[in-house]
Formats: structure tokens, C-alpha cells, sequence
């Protein structure tokens, strides 16, 4: 369940490696929109930064999307989301998430 101050709703991130071509694939699915799969952000991690883009469509514009896992702090992992409308020239960071061992 996620919870944001003007709503809750539930959802779900589903992922899957492909151990041919060393990459992780990314699929989002939330009560929004029940009946659809997000593109899927591709990518990989690399000394501790996992770094996936996927192309997509925002009111009708294309978008890059950018999701980074950062996992250098251990138990304490931080995942950001940003939107570029440059082809990936600069970035728009619009969440972030930071996780912690519960306790």
C-alpha cells in the first residue's frame, strides 16, 4: 500500500533478470490503472548503483524515465525516480524513496 497525501492505493513492482544479457527489466502495476503494465525500465547495477530508462508517455509527450537504486549506505537503500523531456539531457526528479530494516 502506498500512501500520499492526497491518496493510498496499492501496487506492485515486478522484475525479472535476463541472464543473457546481464540486465534487470522493471514492470509497475498499481490500482490507478488496474488492467495495464508500465513500459518496463531496463538496466543493471553497477558498483552499488543500479541505473534503468525505459521511453514512455506523459499528457501526451514523449518522456525518458530513470530509475536509480542506490545501495552503498546497506540496509539503508535509496531508489529515485526521474523524468527527462530532453532526450535524457537533464533530469527531473519526482520520487524518492528511502528504506530502512524494520524494527
Amino acid at each position: 500500500m502506498l500512501h500520499f497525501p492526497e491518496a493510498s492505493f496499492r501496487a506492485i513492482a515486478l522484475r525479472s533478470y535476463n541472464s543473457d544479457t546481464g540486465k534487470w527489466s522493471i514492470w509497475w502495476l498499481d490500482g490507478h490503472f488496474p488492467d495495464a503494465l508500465d513500459t518496463p525500465v531496463v538496466g543493471e547495477f553497477k558498483d552499488g548503483i543500479g541505473l534503468f530508462f525505459a521511453g514512455d508517455v506523459l499528457d501526451g509527450k514523449p518522456i525518458k524515465v530513470r530509475f536509480t537504486w542506490n545501495s552503498l549506505q546497506g540496509e539503508r537503500p535509496r531508489w529515485e525516480q526521474a523524468f527527462s523531456d530532453d532526450n535524457g539531457q537533464s533530469w527531473e526528479t519526482n520520487w524518492t524513496m528511502e528504506f530502512s530494516p524494520k524494527g
